[in-house]
């Protein structure tokens, strides 16, 4: 049972899939989509939007089982700066989130000890913050059940 292996092994597994992604502005370049441990780095100015676009992937809430595996929360953070007046940013959060659950699907067990349950749950940002835009998604995943050790005592 180690839910920071399993952030781990989720984070190789984003930017495998995000490789060669490209954005819906600029279909000719691919794109390189920062992936992040928990939360953005530190700005290295007030300007710096150096980050975008971007991945968190972040460790929530977990239920540890005596008799059963565990299951720890995982979600997905998706930031996408887009300046087209078109206000089509949303399209490529759309589009990350989609390849993301595509490869969950295609494999739900991950680091061959981590599987995927259901439901995937996606949501979208409800207020306009163009030229930002966000989403995310919610998952959880069996933890191998922990090694109880019974004592002399127990």
């Amino acid at each position: 049972m180690d839910d920071i292996d399993l952030q781990k092994t989720l984070i190789e597994r984003v930017k495998k899939v995000l490789e060669g992604f490209t954005l819906a502005n600029n279909s000719a370049d691919p794109a390189h989509v920062n992936v992040y441990r928990q939360e953005l780095p530190a700005k290295k100015d007030k300007n710096d939007e150096s980050h975008f676009p971007y991945v968190l992937v972040c460790l929530d809430e977990e239920e540890i089982r005596e008799t059963d595996d565990g299951l720890a929360g995982v979600y997905f953070v998706i930031g996408v700066k887009d300046n087209n007046p078109d206000k089509i940013g949303h399209l490529d959060v759309a589009r990350i989130m989609n390849k993301l659950v595509e490869s969950f699907l295609e494999r739900p067990l991950v680091g061959m000890k981590y599987r995927l349950q259901f439901p995937i749950r996606k949501k979208f940002q409800e207020e306009e913050t163009h030229p930002y835009y966000l989403g995310g998604i919610s998952t959880f995943w069996t933890l191998p059940q922990p090694n109880i050790k019974e004592t002399e005592y127990d």
